[in-house]
């Protein structure tokens, strides 16, 4: 029985000193692990934070999300309609994530999905189990010739931009008269919804 406990003790012990090595090995190398890693500190990613953080635990999920101030962009087409005040759709990201996970202010720079990690734009390795992206849709204004010059003038305007957006409803109050013709694109959108619902606004908006 003693020497049942004491081979016990020293797997325990040799347990113990392999974990040591295996964090000093990770500190070394500067990987860090999480049991759920989020591309994306959005929307969806902030959903997948209150989701899981409280389930797996403090420290078992971290957001990769740059920006300092999360923007709930669903709410921009009711901002382009005179409905929302700009600010309301704006708040700290610190606030829209969930507080036992952890947030790093920084960018995906490498996918190695054959190794569950990723390495940021400043350098960190990151381990995972389990990865969510939420990276969202980039912006390609530029891509359209003499758009981005475009938006320089008055009336044109996005309501999937935060700049932008807050032109739409000046321009709809400008309206005295004419012919108001909207177009809803057959190409991959943020929200196929969007460009309806800013032309049921303008509706609305003008009949009164």
């Amino acid at each position: 029985m003693a020497l049942a406990r004491a081979c016990c003790t020293h797997r325990s012990a040799l347990n113990a000193a392999h974990a040591v090595r295996r964090l000093s090995l990770s500190a070394k190398l500067g990987k860090e692990h999480f049991k759920l890693l989020i591309i994306g500190g959005g929307t969806a990613g902030a959903a997948t934070s209150n989701k899981f953080g409280p389930y797996l635990g403090a420290a078992k999920v971290a957001v990769i999300e740059p920006s300092e101030m999360h923007y709930y962009q669903a709410g921009w087409t009711m901002v382009g309609g005179g409905m929302y005040d700009f600010e309301v759709t704006q708040r700290p990201e610190a606030s829209v994530l969930n507080n036992k996970c952890i947030w790093i202010k920084d960018k995906v720079g490498q996918f190695s999905p054959e190794k569950n990690t990723v390495v940021t734009e400043s350098g960190r390795e990151i381990e995972y189990d389990f990865l969510v992206i939420a990276a969202g849709l980039q912006l390609r204004y530029d891509m359209i010739k003499g758009l981005p010059e475009a938006f320089e003038t008055p009336g044109v305007c996005s309501n999937y931009h935060r700049d932008y957006v807050k032109k739409t409803f000046p321009a709809l109050q400008r309206i005295s008269e004419g012919n108001a013709i909207f177009t809803f694109p057959n190409t991959p959108v943020k929200c196929a919804g969007a460009p309806q619902k800013i032309c049921y606004l303008s509706d609305a908006y003008l009949r009164k």
